[in-house]
């Protein structure tokens, strides 16, 4: 993996860990697509914003304690995109060992110093995980 895509997953995972919202949505490109087992959806910076407070809000009141990458595989596709799987482990308090769960990220690289996502991809239901897990009601 080169130095500026693991510099930016390292940012995004430092964010996300700390829900600190502000300091992630610039890891992305202007616009981009989120998707899942239920569909997709492309956005801008501005709804990334607001669905993210929304998403930090949702993990703090279901007692989210932390996040870190256990590991990260990246597939070039090109020289300016890349594949990079994150397994991931999150905490919560109502839970003895963290949930692990995985996510793809389209990065583009046309900038060289300053790769952006444009693209992710959930592995899993999160909702219905979440559920299985009682963590929702």
């Amino acid at each position: 993996m080169d130095e500026a895509t693991k510099k930016l997953f390292d940012e995004y995972a430092d964010a996300f860990d700390k829900l600190e919202v502000e300091r992630h949505v610039p890891l992305f490109a202007e616009h981009f697509i989120s998707a899942g087992p239920k569909g997709s959806i492309a956005q801008g910076r501005d709804q990334l914003m607001q669905m993210s407070r929304q998403g930090a809000d949702f993990y703090r009141s279901v007692g989210q304690t932390g996040t870190k990458i256990l590991s990260m595989k990246e597939t070039e596709i090109s020289p300016q995109y890349s594949m990079v799987t994150v397994h991931w482990a999150a905490t919560f308090k109502k839970l003895d060992k963290p949930v692990e769960f995985d996510v793809s990220y389209i990065v583009q690289k046309t900038e060289p110093n300053d790769p952006k996502i444009i693209m992710f991809i959930a592995h899993q239901d999160e909702e219905a995980a979440m559920r299985e897990l009682e963590l929702l009601s």
